[in-house]
């Protein structure tokens, strides 16, 4: 099929010069099934007990073989469609009930060029909650994916089930970074940088706020966090929303980095979660 039927018959945005496309796209081949994303569209189910549908996106068809097999093995999970990493076909699975994208790519290249990669991947799929499996991540550029909107890391040295618990709190609507992982990140980091904390915008924080940052920094989702603080689970949204607008940060997981960087939160803590 070429680029230019593959247009007519699925109307997925690739042009024989695209640079926001892949490989395949390039030699005008489909590089994912657009009617596996038609029928994930057409049987969207919004109940809680449904299993948790994914989206596995590496440009390794063995590592996506791999990974659809062994997640095959939990009744609780679905991988709805295989793809490889490209804008084309992420915009095209934009918006169809998806609850985690895995995205096979690797953070240990810190460079420009990959960061402008991953923030194209991103922006084609705003609402797709996307997971990354790297190796060893360069801790600034875990910091900038997660500026870009990512929800999660999981390292390819982990355990699966680490990769399930990622894909539960995800789904949740949570962000996921083990301590471990986030330790290692910190530490590296601020071998390489003389950090040091932003007074001027933490001082805007309230005690109520700074209380939430220590217990978001702690793992706790949303829910956990109002049981904990004995405040409503709007009452927290509320908060964190406020918590971003002062400290300039962009989702869940930038806020965790930027809690620990700047000491807001106790790193000891980590070594619990």
């Amino acid at each position: 099929m070429s680029v230019a039927e593959m247009n007519d018959r699925n109307s997925i945005p690739v042009t024989a010069d695209s640079t926001q496309g892949c490989d395949s796209c390039d030699r005008g081949v489909l590089c994912f099934d657009p009617s596996a994303a038609d029928r994930a569209r057409a049987s969207r189910n919004t109940t809680e007990d449904r299993p948790t549908r994914i989206v596995l996106c590496s440009d390794q068809p063995i590592m996506r073989s791999a990974l659809h097999l062994l997640i095959d093995t939990r009744s609780r999970y679905d991988v709805a469609i295989e793809t490889a990493i490209c804008s084309n076909a992420l915009s095209y699975l934009d918006g169809i009930g998806i609850d985690v994208l895995l995205l096979d790519f690797d953070l240990h290249d810190g460079s420009a060029e990959r960061l402008a990669r991953l923030q194209s991947l991103l922006a084609a799929a705003p609402n797709l909650p996307v997971l990354i499996l790297t190796l060893d991540p360069d801790p600034e550029a875990c910091q900038v994916a997660f500026r870009f909107g990512i929800r999660g890391i999981v390292l390819k040295s982990k355990r699966l089930e680490d990769l399930f618990g990622a894909f539960d709190r995800i789904r949740r609507g949570d962000t996921w970074l083990e301590g471990p992982a986030l330790q290692r990140l910190l530490e590296q980091g601020l071998k390489g940088a003389k950090a040091r904390p932003e007074d001027s915008r933490i001082a805007l924080l309230t005690k109520r706020e700074r209380e939430i940052v220590k217990v978001v920094a702690g793992g706790l989702t949303n829910r956990q966090v109002s049981e904990e603080l004995f405040i409503s689970d709007a009452t927290v949204r509320h908060h964190l929303c406020t918590i971003f607008d002062k400290l300039g940060v962009s989702s869940r997981g930038e806020l965790i980095v930027y809690a620990y960087r700047n000491g807001i939160a106790d790193r000891k803590a980590l070594e619990a979660h």
